[in-house]
């Protein structure tokens, strides 16, 4: 693996986040009871970084974040233009990101803004690119899939600016991935993995009745509903159990909405246990069908375990430290180096990347210690358990699946 520049940012990072690279993965095991890094790391970045800044600065700057946690960005102008098409305050996806880009910018001290494109005008996604150009961003931050086209159509128009974007790549009109230009560098993540545990971790619980209500059927969402599949089949197989059954349905939106409240409420009524809802705000919907219904509920990208105790765990991604990693990276090397220029880079169990919450969460699982937990998280690390990333079809599995 590469060596990371940990500058001020990536100080402030280590500090607060769970993170991506080695520092994710020193976490980890600092849970599997290894010696902690944190405090050896903070030291080094400072030595690395060698700007002579008093640690009260960036300590005062992460205070600032979470006293105002959405002041401190231009609505326009900002050096980094953060553009998305849902609510920076989400509480999940969107507000992943944004808190990247945020952590980042307050860190080393740059400018930053965001844009709202609007979901339901398509051509609006190139506009917002537009208009931050016209901004003077010098790097634009893009989240979600559907900037892969307006970014495919628009990144050699603009080869003076800068492009990072996260869960997805260019591509054209009909999907078709496209070559990447030197000023793009894209994140993407094994929500497979993710996924995977949270589904086998959910039937050794001792769910046998499982829900997955997804957002669009997009490369993210298919890999979490995919990489749940194979690990409610793996949990199967493993207990020796035939009794397992899925419900499975896209519902083409990522917002609350009457339709998921009504399907999740009608699946929970009829016995489904437990519904992974993954899909940007879409969750809201489902935890009101749970409270209404006695039920459960997955969370995704996100540790959404605080919003309710109807949340059993969540299926996290951790979003907020790549794409200040990725931001540390550009800065530190004054651009995109060779490495990150025109490449997609993807991160998993391998980075600490995928995986279901242990650390500052709440561990509801009653029939399952954390031990149990790591042992399968080791054998994924180790590559002694596999789960396929392939989304072209559903995975072929033993148990009975429902698609709606």
């Amino acid at each position: 693996m590469r060596k990371r520049k940990l500058g001020l940012a990536g100080l402030i990072l280590l500090l607060i986040l769970t993170g991506c690279g080695n520092p994710a993965q020193e976490t980890v095991s600092s849970a599997e009871n290894d010696e902690p890094e944190e405090t050896k790391q903070e030291s080094e970045g400072e030595e690395e970084n060698g700007s002579g800044v008093e640690t009260t600065t960036w300590r005062e700057a992460v205070q600032k974040m979470f006293e105002d946690p959405y002041g401190d960005y231009s609505e326009t102008g900002g050096e980094i233009a953060f553009l998305t098409d849902g609510s920076v305050e989400d509480g999940g996806y969107n507000e992943a990101v944004f808190n990247g880009v945020r952590m980042y910018a307050l860190g080393a001290g740059t400018s930053f803004s965001y844009y709202h494109a609007d979901p339901n005008v398509p051509e609006s996604y190139g506009e917002m690119i537009q208009r931050a150009v016209a901004d003077n961003a010098g790097l634009v931050v893009c989240a979600g899939d559907l900037f892969g086209k307006a970014v495919g159509a628009l990144q050699e128009t603009y080869p003076q600016t800068s492009f990072l974007l996260v869960d997805t790549v260019p591509h054209d009109e009909e999907g078709e991935e496209l070559s990447l230009a030197q000023n793009v560098h894209c994140i993407l993540f094994h929500e497979e993995q993710a996924g995977y545990l949270a589904g086998y971790m959910a039937v050794w619980e001792g769910y046998r009745n499982l829900g997955f209500i997804g957002g669009r059927e997009e490369p993210a969402v298919l890999r979490y509903g995919y990489g749940y599949l194979q690990g409610i089949d793996a949990a199967a197989k493993d207990l020796s159990l035939d009794d397992v059954t899925v419900n499975y349905w896209y519902a083409d939106t990522y917002a609350a909405d009457i339709a998921v409240r009504e399907r999740a409420d009608g699946w929970y009524e009829n016995g489904t246990q437990i519904i992974f809802a993954c899909g940007g705000g879409l969750y809201e919907s489902v935890l009101e069908a749970a409270e209404n219904r006695d039920g459960l509920m997955i969370g995704a990208d996100v540790d959404q375990c605080r919003i309710s105790d109807r949340v059993l765990t969540s299926a996290v991604k951790n979003i907020g430290p790549a794409v200040t990693d990725a931001l540390d990276e550009y800065y530190a090397a004054g651009g995109w180096s060779e490495e990150d220029a025109g490449q997609v880079r993807r991160y998993g169990v391998q980075d600490g990347c995928a995986a279901i919450p242990v650390v500052d969460t709440e561990w509801r699982f009653k029939e399952i210690p954390t031990t149990h937990f790591f042992e399968i998280y080791k054998q994924m690390k180790r590559g002694d358990r596999g789960v396929s990333d392939a989304i072209e079809a559903p995975p072929q599995v033993a148990v009975a699946v429902n698609f709606e």
